[in-house]
């Protein structure tokens, strides 16, 4: 009898043991909802989450990542509000937000920085061959009625090059009074008014190679217009830029380089998200960082050791454990 009562509470603290073990390891596994913004379906910020979703979903099957479109500008106030968990945008947009500069003045309390795409988003004028004017200080010094196409006010293309003429004190309706045009479309629109003769130049914003302007090289004799040194220098002053040297060759005709203005990705994080689930996200690009570079040909330099770097807004306390655990962080 005293053998059997031992054997059958052996068995029961087995049976507990077991059973027991799928809990933990079900409590273990750190599990949420997102919801995040990219930019434009198809352009750099949309493929810089989708990429993002897969490498943490792989790694945390219970964490459930939803990829909406946004815009690079407006991704901070959706997140700050509690529209967007995380999203896309560029570090020097993070810059104006940290400082407090038009249009990003108003305070944003609820974002945090969670890490750095280490990629290079070039800025250049995009024109037709026979557009006559080589550098964009020949446009504007010869008050050129250039007809442009870039995206719509308020994203970062366009405020990019709306802040680039204004160090020169040029406004779009400037252009529009040299007799020139303004045409706020998508890419796609931009290279049809090309084709058709019904625009000259597209302000251009584009991580290496971008397929609509691919397309457009192939049925247009293009040219991109070069930017000096000193133009450049006050770009990058006013805007957070830096000056990059876009490489030859990127699309056809176009083989020599030029000196552009350039931004890079950060990903950005609603501060409520949880510390684990921050944790989380980093571990996961930290450790995928070898697959993320193969997602797109513009994240060939992300590395684990660069994601803490670079980077403006305060930094998530979950993101910013794991730096530290790691040793990217001091």
């Amino acid at each position: 009898m005293k053998r059997k009562r031992i054997i059958t509470i052996f068995l029961i603290i087995g049976l507990f043991f077991f059973t027991s073990i799928p809990l933990a390891i079900a409590g273990a596994e750190t599990s949420a909802v997102l919801r995040a913004g990219g930019g434009a379906v198809g352009g750099a910020g949309f493929v810089m989450l989708t990429g993002i979703s897969k490498i943490v979903g792989d790694a945390y099957p219970r964490i459930s990542t939803t990829v909406v479109p946004g815009g690079w500008v407006g991704n901070i106030t959706r997140v700050n509000a509690g529209e967007l968990d995380l999203a896309s945008t560029a570090n020097t947009l993070c810059g104006l937000a940290e400082k407090g500069i038009p249009p990003l003045d108003k305070p944003f309390p609820n974002v945090r920085a969670l890490f750095s795409v280490q990629d290079t988003m070039y800025y250049f004028m995009f024109a037709r061959k026979d557009f006559p004017a080589d550098s964009v200080e020949e446009l504007i010094e010869k008050k050129l009625p250039a007809k442009i196409c870039t995206l719509s006010p308020g994203s970062i293309s366009e405020m990019q090059f709306k802040n680039a003429i204004a160090v020169k004190n040029v406004t779009w309706d400037d252009i529009k009074e040299w007799g020139g045009k303004v045409n706020f479309v998508t890419w796609g629109d931009a290279v049809s008014l090309i084709k058709d003769g019904h625009a000259d130049l597209i302000c251009a914003a584009a991580l290496g190679k971008a397929g609509w302007a691919m397309e457009l090289a192939t049925v247009r004799e293009m040219k991109i217009l070069k930017w000096n040194k000193e133009f450049l220098s006050e770009i990058n002053e006013k805007t957070g830029t830096k000056t990059v040297t876009m490489p030859a060759d990127l699309y056809k005709g176009i083989d020599y380089t030029v000196d552009c203005p350039a931004s890079g990705g950060q990903i950005i994080i609603n501060s409520k998200v949880s510390d684990e689930v921050a944790y989380a996200i980093v571990k996961a690009m930290a450790e995928g960082a070898a697959e993320y570079r193969n997602h797109h040909a513009a994240f060939k330099d992300f590395s684990a050791e660069g994601m803490a770097k670079g980077l403006f807004l305060p930094l998530h306390p979950g993101a910013a454990k794991y730096y530290k655990e790691k040793g990217y962080l001091k």
